[in-house]
């Protein structure tokens, strides 16, 4: 059997005896420490297959010990053992946080403490010595002393502890996509030599506004360039199966601080970059991006890693932030928007029509006989049809236009710069899409129809209500002679 190197750390020279004796008769080689700082050089010194480690000991306790080890590149990757005479699950949790491989409770069971290691040992790859000799080499070279490493990973602890609440704090911002990513910016400018950072989140809703933001360090750049920029952006974020059309977002920049003397004239001129895409549940949720005029300045390193590590949390946050609220306003069985964000929608879209002179209009869809199809084929059955409906108006419109559950059976259009007679020939040809709608019932197939009524604002049009209300006269009068057909509001259906 090849002999493993075991690193043991014990502050009690009884329990440091009694242990190392335990641990020798697994035939392997035993090396002692009597506190973490010695342990600490002796790691560097030997570098150790398996670090054993007590928890309770003067000047820097195990956990310390670990998170310290685990924050060297190198070192991290020697598995260690933490060791205590508590059995709390308190201190298990605080070693496995602190990055211990394993967590074991003293005993007077020796052959149950043995069992444990060995099992772990198995688990272990030996390092080969060849690499153990070449580490030891590189660590001497560094030249340092070992107050000079214990500074030097509490610094890198330090740092890392700070970045990590730095992150946690923008969470309160992720109400305001904007805020947030002002906030996010400036974070990353203290920690990322950046002349143009990207950020996006992505949306629950498809119909929310979608921005990129950017922040522009120490350079001038022109619209054309930044046009450039989002192209590359998103061509790089998403694979070509989930590609997005760049043309959904807008550019906004929210952090600036331009340079007139550093003019980009071209985007090659943006020598490095790097970009990270972010995904949750196989989905871009967000991502993030850096670009400079330098070549090479963005080197994968620990610095980054942390900052991709917690902006996935951060933005998995705001993700299901998003999802929420867009949850608030849908509707559950057919996944149209809601009664209540249509009423919101068209109150914000007839201010809009009437405050920039654009047309608006409504459909208002009922579907024919419907109490019939659930009282003779059941509610499941009609909830079935409910839903199909509602999936072929949904990809039969613009991106523009707004379809929600109105109540019951109703289904209700909202078409932005649209006049009635231009909103007839798409809505004609989703009726007639339904009315050629095969439905199955226990192999039976069953059709159903739709009665639609359309009115826009044109004429003495004074707010919402009264557009709701000749868009339901329109569908009275299409129920009224014969159903399974459209009517556009005129003056004929007034009262």
């Amino acid at each position: 059997m090849k002999k493993k190197k075991i690193l043991l750390i014990e502050d009690s020279p009884i329990q440091l005896k009694s242990i190392e004796l335990t641990l020798s008769r697994l035939g392997h080689e035993i090396i002692t420490a009597p506190n973490a700082i010695e342990g600490i050089e002796k790691t560097y010194q030997c570098i150790p297959d398996l670090i054993i480690s007590d928890i309770i000991m003067p000047e820097i306790n195990g956990y310390q010990l670990c998170r310290l080890l685990k924050n060297d590149d190198i070192i991290k990757k020697i598995p260690i053992i933490l060791l205590t005479q508590l059995n709390e699950k308190l201190d298990s949790f605080w070693a496995i946080k602190a990055g211990a491989d394993c967590f074991i409770t003293k005993s007077n069971k020796h052959e149950e403490f043995l069992e444990q290691v060995q099992a772990f040992l198995d688990k272990t790859d030996f390092i080969p010595e060849e690499e153990r000799n070449q580490i030891i080499q590189e660590k001497k070279a560094e030249n340092k002393n070992l107050q000079t490493r214990i500074n030097n990973l509490l610094d890198q602890s330090l740092i890392e502890s700070t970045i990590i609440n730095e992150f946690r704090n923008l969470s309160e911002y992720i109400y305001s996509t904007r805020i947030l990513a002002k906030e996010l910016f400036n974070l990353m400018f203290s920690l990322i030599d950046f002349n143009v950072a990207a950020i996006f989140f992505n949306e629950r809703d498809e119909k929310k506004k979608k921005y990129l933001q950017l922040s522009v360090e120490n350079v001038c750049v022109d619209d054309s360039i930044l046009v450039e920029l989002k192209k590359d952006f998103f061509y790089n974020s998403f694979s070509e199966k989930d590609r997005e059309d760049e043309t959904d977002y807008d550019i906004e920049i929210v952090e600036i601080h331009s340079n007139s003397d550093n003019k980009i004239k071209s985007f090659s001129e943006l020598q490095s970059k790097i970009i990270i895409p972010i995904t949750y549940a196989n989905k871009v949720i967000g991502g993030i991006a850096f670009y400079n005029t330098r070549p090479d300045r963005f080197h994968k390193g620990k610095v980054l890693d942390i900052i991709i590590k917690e902006l996935k949390i951060l933005m998995r946050i705001k993700w299901l932030y998003s999802e929420t609220k867009y949850l608030a306003i849908i509707d559950g069985l057919t996944g149209l928007y809601n009664r209540r964000f249509f009423q919101q929608t068209l109150e914000r879209e007839f201010a809009r029509s009437k405050r920039h002179g654009t047309n608006l209009s409504l459909a208002l869809f009922d579907i024919d006989h419907f109490k019939q199809v659930n009282d003779l084929y059941g509610h499941q059955f009609g909830d079935k049809v409910l839903a199909e409906i509602a999936k072929i108006m949904k990809s039969s419109l613009r991106k523009t236009d707004y379809v929600t559950r109105y109540g019951g059976e109703e289904i209700i259009l909202i078409l932005p710069d649209t006049e009635a007679e231009q909103a007839f020939i798409p809505i004609e040809r989703i009726r007639e899409k339904i009315a050629n709608k095969n439905f199955e019932y226990k192999n039976k197939v069953i059709n159903v129809t739709i009665s639609c009524g359309i009115a826009d604002i044109t004429g003495n049009v004074h707010n919402q209500e009264e557009l709701l209300l000749r868009a339901d006269k329109s569908l009275y009068e299409s129920k009224k002679t014969g159903r399974n057909k459209t009517t556009c509001f005129n003056v004929c259906l007034k009262d």
